[in-house]
């Protein structure tokens, strides 16, 4: 019964890590990570079947996760690039415009 409350716990901490970055907020979504791990320790190296199935679940999630961060990474890394391209262009801009 003990494993069953605490996969509840793991569950419930996995979807709102799954909402923390489905809206972009991945800090929120590495403070949940971060205090789930502990809990998918406690369960045992031998969880009970209905809970491996409820893991089953939580990886598919955790994997989908995963590729979004993945995705965004690269976004904001594009962006960042773009955002500091634009920076030295006003830069050089100003310089020709006072020189």
């Amino acid at each position: 019964m003990q494993n069953v409350t605490l996969i509840e716990r793991i569950w419930q901490k996995t979807k709102d890590l799954e909402l923390a970055a489905a809206v972009g907020d991945w800090e929120r979504a590495a403070q949940l990570a971060d205090e789930r791990s502990p809990l998918l320790t406690a369960l045992g190296a031998q969880p009970p079947r209905d809970v491996m199935a409820r893991l089953r679940e939580i990886h598919d999630i955790d994997r989908r996760i995963f590729e979004n961060a993945r995705v965004a990474q690269q976004e904001l890394g594009a962006e960042y690039q773009a955002s500091m391209q634009a920076s030295r262009n006003a830069g050089r801009y100003l310089s020709v415009a006072l020189g």
